[in-house]
């Protein structure tokens, strides 16, 4: 006959289990995670914060951008505002006032600065294309033909293409190229046909191969008629007589014997 198991006077479902792995991990943990809590609640608070921060910032260097309107208060907004949206617009506009003001070094160094520093700016493709014309301008066409060729194939230029295509035909034309020339105004023609570049690019072709008039001498001036000598009788010299002249009273005649 088999052994009977020994009697226990605690029921088998109150046996204690101990406590589970969860419930483990929250007693090691417990003080790790509120500390984590707390860290989550601050960052997102630091956020809220930063980003009400920097909105006014970006805001203020906007009111300073709308009330400059000279190479002085433009230089300001780009020095007391660093790195906004409206210092990097501030460059731009400053730029074309150092040209304007025959500072024309000093604008293309501007705008190459804006361009390196700021290249996801909303103004960066306005930029390229204004130092494109810049150095244009200055006789330094290979430089020009770089940035213009680039904006002419960015599909995100599409605004400011037909522009650089425009620019890239009238170094062309002026280098003798006329088939490049022609090339590249017929592109804005067909490819931005709704631009307002493309009518201008139709007048460019248009002329481009028309001849300037040819310059030819004046015919020669006529001869000057001789002048008379100095001792030549001339007749008004030569006195009036009495009855020529209505204001001389008449000779008087003596009476007939």
């Amino acid at each position: 006959m088999s052994a009977d198991l020994p009697e226990s006077s605690v029921p088998l479902a109150e046996i204690s289990q101990g406590p589970n792995a969860f419930e483990a991990f929250l007693d090691r943990n417990q003080k790790n995670i509120v500390i984590f809590a707390i860290a989550l609640a601050v960052a997102g608070v630091a956020t809220v914060v930063y980003r009400g921060v920097e909105t006014s910032r970006q805001q203020t260097a906007g009111a300073s951008l709308t009330k400059a309107e000279n190479l002085a208060s433009l230089q300001s907004v780009v020095t007391d505002h660093p790195n906004t949206l409206a210092a990097g617009s501030a460059m731009v506009l400053l730029a074309d006032s150092q040209w304007a003001a025959a500072k024309r070094d000093e604008a293309i160094a501007t705008l190459e600065k804006f361009i390196k520093e700021s290249p996801t700016h909303p103004a960066i493709l306005t930029a390229k294309a204004s130092l494109g014309s810049k150095l244009m301008a200055q006789g330094k066409t290979g430089d020009a033909v770089k940035i213009f060729e680039a904006l002419a194939s960015d599909s995100e230029a599409a605004f400011i293409a037909p522009f650089a295509l425009i620019s890239l035909g009238d170094i062309a034309k002026n280098a003798g190229d006329l088939a490049k020339a022609e090339a590249s105004y017929n592109k804005v023609k067909t490819n931005f046909a709704d631009s307002s570049f493309a009518e201008t690019a139709n007048r460019r072709a248009a002329t481009l191969r028309t001849k300037a008039p040819t310059e030819i001498e004046p015919p020669p001036a006529p001869p000057k008629s001789p002048t008379p000598p100095a001792d030549t009788p001339s007749s008004t010299l030569t006195p009036t007589s009495p009855a020529s002249n209505p204001l001389q009273p008449p000779a008087k005649t003596a009476p007939a014997k």
